[in-house]
C-alpha cells in the first residue's frame, strides 16, 4: 500500500510540474502585417494629373494557395511554407485592392477611385483589372510578383490597354518586415506601370 500511495504522489508532483512547465511558456507572438501604400514607401513621383477620372479598382484576384492568414514564403521550385506567426492583417486580396486604388490615385491625382464591387452610383472612367499569379519571396532573397492587368472602358467591354509583367525586388533584410516591404515596393512598381498606361490613353483620345 505504501509502495502504491508513493507512485500515485510521485506521477502527481510529476504532473505538476509538467503543468507549471507549460504555464510558464510563453507562446511566441503573432506578428500581423498589411502592405504599405506607395506614400508610406516615400515612392512618390506623380506621374501626372487627371482630376477629372474616376477609376474603379477590380477585381484583384489571387492564387488559391495565398487564400491564407499566413504569409506565404517559396521554398524550393513550387514549395510553399506558411509561418503560422507571421500573418496579413487583413484579407490579401482586399489589401491589394485599396493599396493599388491608393497608389493609382496619388500617381494620377486622381480623387473619385472605387474598388469592385462598386455601387451603382459609381461610374468609373477606366476600369483596372488585375490577375495576380504569383506573389511571394524568400527570406534573406528576392520578392517576387507575377501578374497580368487589364485596363478596360467604363463597363468593362472593351480592352484599352493590358500585358503581363513581372517584377522581382530584394528584400534588405533577414524577416518577415523586409518579406513584406519588399511586396508593398512590387506593388508600387505596378501601379506605376498601370498608371503610365492610363495617363497614355488619355493623352491619346
Amino acid at each position: 500500500m505504501i509502495g502504491k500511495t508513493m507512485n500515485k504522489w510521485t506521477l502527481l508532483v510529476c504532473c505538476g510540474l509538467l503543468l507549471a512547465g507549460c504555464i510558464g511558456r510563453k507562446s511566441p507572438e503573432v506578428s500581423y502585417y498589411s502592405l504599405l501604400t506607395i506614400e508610406q514607401l516615400g515612392e512618390v513621383i506623380a506621374i501626372s494629373s487627371h482630376p477629372e477620372l474616376s477609376l474603379g479598382i477590380g477585381p484583384v484576384t489571387i492564387p488559391d494557395s495565398l487564400k491564407r492568414s499566413q504569409v506565404a514564403t517559396r521554398q524550393h521550385g513550387n514549395q510553399y511554407a506558411f509561418d503560422e506567426f507571421n500573418r496579413w492583417a487583413g484579407v490579401l486580396e482586399r489589401d491589394l485592392t485599396m493599396v493599388l486604388g491608393d497608389n493609382l490615385g496619388v500617381l494620377l491625382d486622381v480623387k473619385k477611385v472605387g474598388t469592385f464591387p462598386w455601387l451603382n452610383y459609381f461610374t468609373p472612367t477606366y476600369r483596372v483589372v488585375i490577375d495576380i499569379q504569383r506573389f511571394d519571396g524568400s527570406l534573406g532573397g528576392d520578392a517576387v510578383l507575377d501578374a497580368r492587368w487589364a485596363v478596360a472602358d467604363s463597363e468593362g467591354k472593351e480592352l484599352l490597354a493590358g500585358g503581363k509583367i513581372i517584377l522581382r525586388q530584394p528584400l534588405q533584410g533577414p524577416g518577415y518586415a523586409a518579406l513584406v516591404k519588399a511586396e508593398s515596393l512590387l506593388v508600387a512598381d505596378l501601379s506605376k506601370k498601370v498608371a503610365g498606361e492610363i495617363d497614355s490613353l488619355v493623352k491619346g483620345q
